[in-house]
């Protein structure tokens, strides 16, 4: 069903794309990221250089390619964290009665705070790196996974065959990773494609305010430094080509998400 279906396929083709330029990308540009020619500074597209080159003479694709490992990384690590820690309290709160109370009220308490200021003030708070970013992103993107999980959970447990589980003599614990994971596991693959979708963008804005370091290269220091020179000089392939391949690589995963949700919960399906 997932693959019959229009939208999954194209954000498969979309992100599959995405992947291949990061992949081969390092290997086929004939540029470094941080290799400059004055000679060709601020240089509209051409067959040397297909998506120009920035204020320094430096290759846009390059930066583009090479860009792409750092925020990547940053966007997939931060949304495993935000997954695991969601998965972790939506389960327990979903299905220890005992805990409900206090692990939905922490939830609702960190939900409380808009998110951009909250990653923007955690992200001034100290130097940031990869790491850091990633541990922000993971704090704060957690709450909403964990609400969905938990009302999965709630329905899931009322099934007959976790009734069964009970009878049969297993522990609690055991019916939580046995039973009730597996029956969420789709939903719980949903929640990471777009929480990784929403990592890319946060980071990317992130960067766009200078929080970070913006002489590492990356989609979100190839926009902050387009907005600091790009737009004086009308160079405008500096600014479209991040600009569109973050958009469409959003675009992708939401794609794949949707249509993840869609093909697990049967009110959504047309």
């Amino acid at each position: 069903m997932f693959f019959r279906r229009r939208a999954a396929k194209t954000g498969l083709v979309i992100i599959g794309a995405i992947l291949l330029l990061v992949v081969i990308g390092p290997f086929v540009v004939p540029y470094g990221p941080y290799q400059s020619n004055f000679s060709l500074v601020n240089s509209p597209p051409s067959l040397a250089h297909p998506l120009g080159t920035e204020y320094q003479g430096r290759d846009i694709l390059s930066q583009l390619v090479w860009g792409a490992q750092s925020s990547l990384l940053v966007g997939v690590g931060g949304a495993v964290g935000a997954v695991i820690i969601g998965t972790v309290i939506g389960m327990f709160a979903g299905y220890f009665r005992r805990l409900e109370g206090l692990l939905t009220g922490f939830t609702d308490i960190i939900m409380i705070f808009p998110a951009v200021p909250l990653i923007v003030l955690l992200g001034t708070l100290r130097p940031v790196n990869t790491s850091y970013l990633i541990i922000i992103l993971s704090v704060v993107l957690w709450p909403p996974v964990a609400r969905s999980i938990r009302s999965q959970v709630l329905s899931v447990k009322q099934l007959p065959y976790v009734e069964v589980a009970k009878m049969s003599g297993m522990r609690d614990l055991e019916i939580v990773y046995k039973v009730i994971f597996p029956a969420v596991a789709a939903i719980i693959f949903a929640y990471f494609v777009l929480t990784v979708a929403a990592c890319v963008v946060l980071v990317t804005g992130l960067e766009f305010l200078g929080v970070g370091n913006p002489d590492v290269v990356s989609w979100g220091s190839m926009i902050y430094w387009a907005q600091q020179f790009g737009f004086y000089s009308g160079s405008w392939w500096w600014i479209v080509a991040p600009g569109a391949v973050i958009t469409l690589f959003t675009v992708g995963l939401a794609m794949i998400g949707y249509s993840v949700e869609e093909v697990m919960n049967p009110r959504l399906r047309v």
